[in-house]
């Protein structure tokens, strides 16, 4: 399962540039809170414009066992934003994950296993415009019935600006997609 989520996202990149799939490419790091079990985590992903509305958002993500829970996922979301003309706006994301349960052999729960699939479903807030974009957002995972909370920041690079007080107000050519 692994190695076929892998392939789909290399697969995906390789036919085109992503500055030529999408129209706006950040990145960008998180802190997840997973609030049945008490468990933190950190994560990293991308989000990958295609159009005003849509997003793509490859992402992987970390739960370090400092309770008791110790995984990784790696997976891509669908997000919709409800109105991207606003600056800041609502999105719903849906998305499926690879699950590698490292702790799973201490799990009190029939059957537990170290390789499973869940997928996620839930409701965010992010900035629409600007370099840096903070996001909010709930999910449910559907195997496990968990939700949790995440808070990050993703940049932007395509709409930073140089340093004004230098007199540098234009676009960093090396970082813009457009």
């Amino acid at each position: 399962m692994k190695q076929l989520i892998l392939a789909l996202i290399f697969g995906f990149f390789s036919f085109q540039s992503p500055a030529q799939l999408f129209q706006e490419v950040g990145v960008g790091a998180e802190l997840i809170y997973n609030a049945p079990i008490g468990e933190p985590g950190i994560g990293i992903r991308a989000h990958l414009h295609s159009t005003d509305y849509i997003f793509f958002s490859p992402q992987l993500f970390y739960y370090p066992g400092i309770r008791n829970i110790h995984e990784l996922y790696l997976g891509l979301s669908g997000n919709v934003k409800l109105f991207p003309d606003w600056n800041w706006t609502p999105y719903l994301t849906v998305g499926g994950f690879y699950n590698y349960w490292i702790n799973f052999a201490a799990s009190p729960i029939a059957n537990p296993s170290a390789h499973n699939f869940a997928g996620e479903g839930g409701i965010g807030l992010t900035k629409n415009f600007g370099c840096y974009r903070p996001f909010l957002s709930y999910r449910v995972n559907s195997k496990w019935w968990e939700s949790n909370y995440r808070i990050g920041v993703v940049v932007y690079f395509g709409d930073c600006k140089g340093n004004k007080r230098r007199g540098n107000s234009s676009d960093c050519p090396a970082f813009t997609l457009r």
